[in-house]
């Protein structure tokens, strides 16, 4: 009864909130790297949950898979210093100057060289398999930005490899209400 009744409440708030925050975490993650929440986890329990299925289940990964990709993108953009401003955004808020410094601290010299040896040797398939690979996902933005990768294959390559990354989520989510099932 108790379980029931927790269902029929968390349920909504789930199906409500849920899409909006997937496409807000994966932004993030696209730009910052050392979430305190992590979008894999929250996107597998969202399906696993809600259990979408056809056409809705490809619309949150394709919703989903296009947020990483911005955000890697804005993540490359703020690397290329050639890169045109749209709003003027970068005069206007100082510590977005600063963040490319900032987030080098962050990711840490010895998870940058991976990525940016991965970048260097195989360009864009080095995006797509760096997109694969928990805990580098994304760091190919910093030096596809700071090499002048074409904006275009960068988008391509992320994209692709954002595909994958939700792929695989999607699997491992039926995965896990597979188990539940043999669980039961």
């Amino acid at each position: 009864m108790v379980a029931d009744a927790a269902v029929d409440t968390v349920l909504p708030f789930v199906l409500a909130v849920g899409v909006p925050l997937l496409v807000a975490l994966f932004y993030f993650e696209g730009v910052i790297v050392g979430k305190l929440l992590q979008p894999t986890a929250v996107f597998v329990a969202y399906i696993a949950i809600v259990r979408p299925m056809g056409v809705v289940l490809v619309a949150i990964t394709v919703v989903c898979t296009l947020a990483a990709t911005v955000g890697q993108w804005t993540l490359y953009r703020g690397f290329d210093d050639d890169a045109p401003e749209f709003f003027g955004l970068r005069r206007r808020v100082p510590a977005l100057a600063r963040f490319p410094e900032q987030i080098e601290k962050r990711v840490g010299k010895r998870r940058l060289r991976v990525v940016d040896r991965a970048f260097e040797r195989y360009g864009g398939v080095g995006i797509v398999i760096c997109n694969l690979v928990p805990g580098i996902r994304g760091l190919s933005a910093i030096p596809a930005g700071l090499s002048d990768y074409p904006r275009s294959r960068f988008l391509v390559a992320s994209t692709v490899g954002n595909v994958g990354h939700l792929a695989l989520l999607v699997a491992v989510a039926f995965g896990v209400l597979e188990l539940a099932t043999l669980i039961r």
